[in-house]
């Protein structure tokens, strides 16, 4: 992730680095942003919501992380591959890898492009299981 705020000319932070690693270490459960805000809090006690929301917010703009709405909540990924958000009854997210499914998702990607004529930039699938 530190590469892509060099790309940009975009000064790496005592902060910004650790909210990368904060990210790097919650990815798999798909943090809301009052996870990640706690997550960096408890190493920056003074650091403001208002920073750690504009650094995710850049995070998503280069496009090293993707957000999501799910239930009131923005979520976080840094899964950039198609596949599916699996939505726990417990309010856990998990991503799904499966060959099959990605191929399928490709195909969704196609019809969208050259039959509805959609220029996309991500699709985002998320499935709640029962």
């Amino acid at each position: 992730m530190e590469e892509k705020f060099r790309e940009h000319g975009i000064k790496i932070t005592p902060q910004r680095r650790e909210l990368i690693k904060r990210l790097k270490e919650l990815e798999n459960s798909h943090p809301s942003f009052n996870d990640v805000y706690k997550a960096v809090k408890a190493t920056y006690p003074n650091i403001s919501s208002s920073t750690v929301h504009e650094n995710l917010k850049l995070l998503v703009e280069l496009g090293i992380i993707r957000s999501f709405h799910y239930k009131g909540e923005i979520r976080y990924e840094m899964n950039s591959e198609p596949h599916i958000n699996l939505a726990e009854p417990d309010g856990k997210i998990k991503d799904i890898k499966n060959d099959k499914i990605k191929k399928h998702l490709a195909e969704i990607g196609r019809i969208l492009n050259e039959e509805e004529k959609i220029r996309y930039k991500t699709i985002m699938v998320v499935v709640e299981q029962k």
